[in-house]
């Protein structure tokens, strides 16, 4: 629990400094902003990719995510942002992956399949020259697995809120959601996500980005899952107004389920459209 709590208060606690937008900041630094805030006006394919190590009984689990990411402004002083997360997934048997399940999942041997997806929505008020912006919404789970192995929150509604911002070379915020869905599914999760921007080969980036639940409805000592370590990644500003994020990561799991990796492996790549 300790590296949670430490983790939440930085995010949070950063959130009460004020903070100055640098300067002026160009064309390129306006994309690397865009891949990393969750709040971005954009319209983009995301993905966010986890091998995990170390799962039932040693085996390797994949998680692989699209996400679709769509803004839409208003003339109503808010941006409305749509945003899908559709999950393939491949689990050996007595593995588990908190952020889709309550329990162990997977089937006889090891298993492949669409798990079940999320559709999220973020009314993002158009605060100019704020230094934070915030956006919450509503979140809906759509019973879409291939396979009861491969099993997520089923039909279900929760609740997400953002806040992000920028402070020279640092960017700042975190995700805070809350998901109930079939089969006991009450899970909580904070996303922090703090970066570093540098201009290493042109301008690239270092942080954490990265997701710790908490399922209520798990044994005691299988609630948590708490990854600790680093993401680096870079952005890719292409003709046309068209940009490529690439970033890659790797994280111990300071705490985890029975049946939870040791260890994950991240990566992901992401096209933004003009």
């Amino acid at each position: 629990m300790k590296p949670f709590v430490l983790l939440v208060a930085t995010v949070f606690m950063s959130l009460l400094v004020p903070r100055a937008f640098a300067e002026d900041c160009d064309a390129e630094c306006q994309a690397l902003r865009n891949a990393q805030d969750p709040l971005a006006d954009v319209r983009a394919i995301m993905t966010d990719n986890t091998i995990a190590f170390g799962t039932a009984d040693e085996q390797t689990g994949y998680g692989f995510q699209i996400q679709p990411v769509y803004s839409i402004p208003t003339e109503n002083g808010f941006n409305f942002i749509a945003r899908g997360v559709i999950p393939v997934v491949g689990v050996h048997n007595g593995a588990a992956f908190p952020k889709l399940g309550p329990d162990q999942i997977g089937g006889s041997g090891y298993t492949w399949g669409l798990s079940d997806i999320v559709l999220q929505g973020f009314v993002v008020p158009q605060l100019e020259n704020a230094p934070i912006k915030f956006g919450f919404g509503p979140q809906v789970s759509l019973r879409s697995r291939t396979d009861d192995a491969v099993a997520g929150p089923g039909w279900g509604a929760g609740l997400a809120a953002v806040a992000f911002g920028f402070a020279g070379n640092l960017s700042y915020g975190g995700i805070v959601g809350h998901h109930w869905g079939e089969d006991n599914f009450n899970l909580t999760t904070v996303q922090p996500i703090v970066f570093y921007n540098t201009e290493f080969l042109g301008g690239s980036y270092i942080g954490y980005n990265n997701s710790i639940t908490y399922n209520w409805t798990a044994n005691a000592g299988d609630r948590w899952q708490v990854p600790v370590g680093l993401t680096v990644g870079k952005t890719f500003l292409l003709d046309g107004g068209y940009a490529v994020d690439a970033n890659l990561g790797g994280y111990a799991l300071a705490a985890h389920p029975n049946g939870g990796a040791d260890a994950q492996f991240k990566f992901g790549v992401s096209v933004f459209f003009p």
